[in-house]
């Protein structure tokens, strides 16, 4: 009997310290990930599925076979496992439609402001409770306002013109689904003002965001320019004034996370307020000797953390980071303050249950990694003398600088070789220092401006030591440093057998077992991408909106890119998001050139950031007139070229490269006597391969479709851009019959405003049995061939 409860006691203090593989609450966690793995509807799961699901079971089955061991809790393996699969499936949500009579039309709507944030360029208002006429929305609509600004606060009652679109994401290999990110965010359309906003009334809802927004206002007039981007992230969690150079060096740094709310911002707050509410009750001693400080301390912290996360915003990281933290101060009230573990654990279970699709989100994956791996240190490395703690701090920098490295390379494509270096300084500093200056000058600012006045200004003046210190990394060389990273199952092994690894905890037997887990998931990084065979021909025609972007595979040699258009912002560029991620998701380390048909927006906008991005063999432009060079798109391209020494290929004639087994041939552009506008001297390239040929026209017009027909530089294909998208000045009669080809690729954005592509253009390839294809439909559109077979996917 006694050797019983002795065996009984020490598995519970066991489980106490190390209850990652055998707590009951981390069991159902395990199976219920799976059981979200299966079953969540997700692009980036779909084509690895299969795969992911039994690595998702790896360390399930760790656990359960713990608990099997022990006998206990064998009903939470099949709780956990459909647990996962009706919160996938309770929290499916119909995508909504816009009706078709109002989509791009000047329509007039009405709702209740919910958010707005000032950007540099541009202002963006959060409607909820919008109406227009007898139409009401479904959700929230997403307002841009581009040449105006207004002063209307949330909480207010507006009336808008508007331009109204529904939702829409590019669809290419390994892209971001926006759409999916807006609808997390309960917005179901988006919109561009047309007109003045008329406030027509005003609600008590949305205070916190008046709040917010009257702070974001305060931090306006009172910071320098240079400082209020910063500020505003920090303290309201708005990023609209974080200018495009200031976020490279925030990535280069590695430090992006401290400017983006979460756990470690809600820990800082509720770990300050227990501290002084601690310290405070314990100088009352009938208080300190009857109660425990600790305790109260943690109930009172959960009130201001509560306040942080309404002044950030209550956005779904931060809602996120509120379940972890608060869990842990009310651990710490209940008495559980060693089961750490089982409080991480409650506490995805409960994100999870609230938003499964959370599992797929990075800031979900990186906030509980950096948890664990906390947790794992205290656990294993002591820090009771100065010396420990610092020691501590050096590797726990450095461990979880490691461990999310393959996660953050996965999902940013970036490496940042500084990056723990820097975090170290970083983190203290804004931490211990920028933040809590200005949450005080907040506070004080309510009832002594000058104060808070006084303190903000501090707080801008630790800002700028940190600004410049992360600038500084992004001059170091080395520093910018992007790379294809590890494939998703690749990531999810890693992370899997990672988790095993920090759970096996027995001591002799068993610390094999942890080193074979943790080679696994080392070798899990090197976990092979999708394959393009060196034989096979491959043409990625993008989805990039209303502009053109094409990756080419040529057989047996190299990739290339041939124009990379599209939208372009301070917070986005077609490059980087779309192109480049592309390219990153075959692997793709260099490119053996970046062709452009023409130079206008819609198809380079993007060559900057690719040459940034990839070393490039060279640059492909047709030959520019005078007035063309003096064009500052064309000019700032080419001095692009020159700074990353890519050299510049013109052409003015006919040309023909064999790269491989295929053949590129340039087709003889027009005369320049001859043109009129840009699009009369689009670079026409031709591949050859096999069998079959494919015809990438640019933006080309029934001018130089007929200078192509005469000079008989045109023969029937088996693939064809459509010209110029396919507007009514392109696809004339004599080019439709002399190219001939089996499928048409029209590059459009979804509701373009120019109607591309015309019906008459459509009417005209489908008479002559055309397969026709559009990326506003089908997503990115890729082409397969070895030379004789020829293979179509779409929406990748």
């Amino acid at each position: 009997m006694s050797s019983n409860v002795s065996q009984h006691v020490n598995r519970n203090a066991d489980q106490d310290l190390y209850p990652a593989g055998v707590s009951s609450p981390a069991l159902f966690l395990a199976w219920m990930i799976v059981g979200v793995m299966a079953s969540l509807p997700s692009a980036a799961l779909e084509s690895h599925r299969v795969v992911l699901v039994p690595i998702a079971a790896i360390p399930a089955v760790a656990a359960w076979w713990t608990r099997f061991r022990e006998g206990e809790s064998r009903w939470l393996v099949p709780l956990g496992l459909l647990w996962g699969v009706i919160m996938v499936w309770s929290h499916q949500t119909v995508i909504p439609n816009l009706p078709p009579e109002m989509v791009r039309q000047k329509v007039i709507i009405q709702g209740v402001v919910t958010d707005r944030e000032d950007r540099k360029d541009s202002q963006l208002l959060i409607l909820d409770e919008v109406v227009s006429g007898t139409w009401h929305a479904s959700g929230r609509v997403r307002v841009t306002f581009s040449r105006q600004r207004t002063t209307v606060m949330p909480g207010d009652r507006v009336r808008i013109p508007v331009r109204l679109r529904p939702l829409s994401g590019y669809r290419n290999p390994g892209g971001f689904d926006y759409r999916t990110f807006l609808l997390e965010q309960g917005v179901m359309a988006t919109g561009s003002a047309t007109g003045p906003v008329e406030k027509i009334g005003s609600t008590q809802a949305w205070f916190w965001n008046r709040w917010r927004q009257e702070i974001s206002d305060w931090i306006a007039v009172t910071l320098p320019v240079s400082q209020r981007g910063l500020g505003e992230a920090l303290l309201v969690g708005k990023r609209g004034h974080l200018e495009s150079d200031l976020l490279d060096a925030l990535f280069v740094s590695g430090t992006f996370h401290l400017v983006a709310i979460s756990g470690l911002h809600l820990t800082l707050v509720g770990g300050t307020v227990f501290f002084l509410v601690r310290l405070g009750l314990t100088l009352i001693p009938p208080l300190s000797r009857r109660w425990d400080m600790k305790r109260a301390a943690a109930l009172v912290s959960l009130g201001p953390v509560l306040c942080y996360c309404y002044l950030a915003g209550w956005s779904v990281s931060v809602q996120r980071a509120f379940i972890m933290v608060g869990l842990f101060l009310l651990s710490v009230v209940w008495q559980r303050r060693r089961q750490s573990w089982r409080i991480l654990a409650l506490s995805a279970i409960a994100v999870l249950s609230w938003q499964p699709s959370q599992l797929m989100n990075i800031g979900f994956q990186l906030s509980y990694l950096c948890v664990m791996v906390i947790l794992f240190l205290v656990d294993h490395l002591p820090a009771k003398t100065w010396k420990e703690r610092v020691i501590w701090a050096v590797v726990s920098t450095v461990s979880i600088g490691l461990v999310l490295a393959p996660v953050e390379l996965y999902s940013f494509n970036r490496f940042s070789p500084y990056g723990m270096i820097v975090n170290f300084f970083a983190i203290p500093w804004v931490g211990e220092f920028s933040t809590p200056l200005g949450l005080a000058g907040m506070v004080i600012h309510e009832f002594w401006p000058k104060g808070g006045d006084l303190l903000l200004g501090w707080m801008g003046w630790t800002l700028e030591i940190y600004r410049e210190l992360i600038e500084w990394t992004l001059r170091q060389p080395g520093s910018w440093s992007r790379a294809a990273g590890p494939t998703l199952p690749g990531v999810a092994l890693f992370l899997a057998a990672g988790v095993v690894a920090a759970s096996i905890h027995r001591p002799g037997v068993w610390w094999w077992k942890r080193v074979v887990m943790t080679v696994v998931a080392l070798l899990g990084l090197w976990w092979p991408r999708e394959f393009v065979p060196d034989s096979l021909l491959r043409l990625i025609v993008l989805d990039v909106g209303q502009a053109m972007s094409m990756l080419l595979k040529m057989p047996g040699g190299g990739w290339s890119v041939v124009d990379a258009g599209g939208a372009v912002t301070p917070r986005f560029n077609i490059g980087e998001a779309v192109t480049s991620a592309s390219l990153w998701h075959f692997g793709v380390k260099r490119l053996e050139r970046v062709v452009v048909s023409h130079p206008q927006q819609d198809h380079m906008s993007g060559v900057v950031q690719l040459m940034r991005n990839f070393p490039v063999g060279s640059l492909w432009l047709t030959r520019m007139s005078i007035s063309e060079r003096e064009d500052h798109s064309a000019m700032d391209l080419l001095a692009a070229a020159e700074r990353f020494r890519v050299p510049v290929r013109f052409f003015d004639g006919p040309q023909e490269i064999r790269e491989g087994a295929g053949v590129l041939r340039i087709l003889p552009p027009l005369q320049s006597k001859r043109a009129v506008k840009l699009n009369d001297r689009s670079l026409v390239v031709e591949i050859v391969y096999g069998q079959h040929r494919f015809l990438l026209t640019g933006d080309m017009e029934k001018r130089e479709e007929a200078w192509l027909v005469s000079q008989k530089a045109l023969q029937p294909v088996t693939v064809l851009l459509a010209p110029h998208h396919g507007s009514l000045t392109s696809s004339s009669h004599a080019f439709v019959q002399a190219v001939h080809p089996e499928h048409v690729v029209f590059s459009v954005g979804q509701d373009n405003q120019w109607g591309f592509p015309k019906p008459e253009v459509v009417r005209r390839w489908r008479e002559i049995g055309a397969r026709l294809w559009r990326t506003d439909q089908d997503g990115a559109v890729s082409f397969h061939s070895d030379g004789m077979s020829l293979k179509i996917t779409t929406g990748e």
